[in-house]
């Protein structure tokens, strides 16, 4: 999916738009957090969800498939869209996107 944004606003930023129905009440939920060495197996995941922090070694989720990676669940107020803001650090780039949730 495409990331959309409204216009820039000084101060403030830019409104991120839901990439089903490009409305701009997005909630975001669970935040879940992907940390480890260049090309380690293993690392830590950190995953924040209704005033609870757990954290495990499982990698799988991660959007990056050499470093560190983020995950942002959202819902949209306008359908039912639910989807997920993915942050890839890969080879020097870092690398934003939408993903739907499964």
């Amino acid at each position: 999916m495409q990331l959309a944004f409204e216009q820039y606003i000084e101060g403030s930023g830019s409104l991120l738009e839901c990439p089903s129905c490009h409305g701009n009440h997005l909630h975001h939920g669970k935040v879940e957090i992907f940390d480890r060495l260049e090309d380690q197996d293993i690392g830590l995941h950190v995953v924040v969800a209704d005033g609870t922090a757990a954290i495990d070694k499982d990698l799988s989720g991660n959007p990056s498939s050499r470093r560190h990676g983020l995950r942002i669940h959202f819902a949209c107020e306008h359908c039912s869209a639910t989807p997920m803001l993915t942050v890839a650090q890969h080879k020097g780039n870092t690398w934003v996107d939408f993903n739907f949730n499964s």
